[in-house]
């Protein structure tokens, strides 16, 4: 059964339709809401916030986008909010450089944990949805918001900053920088 039946399903009082769009776009809610906040434990949190708030207004749903679309445009929106309330956290210039001088061999996955975390926002926002969650960059854009011109430079920048990022640990493991 496709997203636009359940909903209707859904708004006709069928909660079983509802928990079966939960199961079915809670994970990439998740992946999107954990890049976003970096804490799993607020994922958590602002996915269930998402779902809470997209049932509510789940008779606003227009089908002009996919459901999918929709719930990570509610998603980002519970996770920008949340951040708003967030207090700045303060890394201590000692940790930061034991955090940079830790890419080893067995850590290319942490060194591209770390060069994703290191974008900026709005490019990994735009890397994760388009390249991680697989979204197309028109679908990123409506849940993000921005033009798809906006959408397509920003995924982008992210890719050849990664790459930058990823050279430049590579060449510091072996000694050339």
């Amino acid at each position: 059964m496709d997203d636009v039946e359940l909903v209707k399903r859904a708004n006709g009082g069928d909660e079983a339709a509802f928990e079966l769009l939960v199961r079915r776009h809670a994970p990439a809610a998740w992946r999107l809401a954990n890049t976003l906040l970096r804490d799993a434990f607020a994922a958590d949190e602002a996915v269930q916030d998402a779902f809470v708030k997209a049932h509510r207004s789940l008779h606003t749903f227009r089908g002009d986008a996919a459901f999918s679309t929709w719930l990570l445009s509610i998603t980002r929106r519970v996770c920008i909010d949340r951040l708003r309330l967030k207090r700045a956290e303060v890394v201590s210039l000692d940790e930061a450089r034991r955090e940079r001088a830790a890419v080893t061999d067995a850590a290319l996955r942490v060194a591209i944990e770390q060069a994703v975390a290191e974008l900026p926002d709005v490019e990994r926002e735009a890397f994760v949805l388009v390249d991680v969650l697989g979204h197309s960059r028109e679908d990123a854009a409506v849940i993000v918001g921005v033009p798809a011109s906006t959408m397509r430079s920003r995924v982008t920048r992210a890719r050849e900053r990664l790459a930058d990022a990823l050279t430049d640990a590579d060449e510091r493991r072996e000694g050339r920088a």
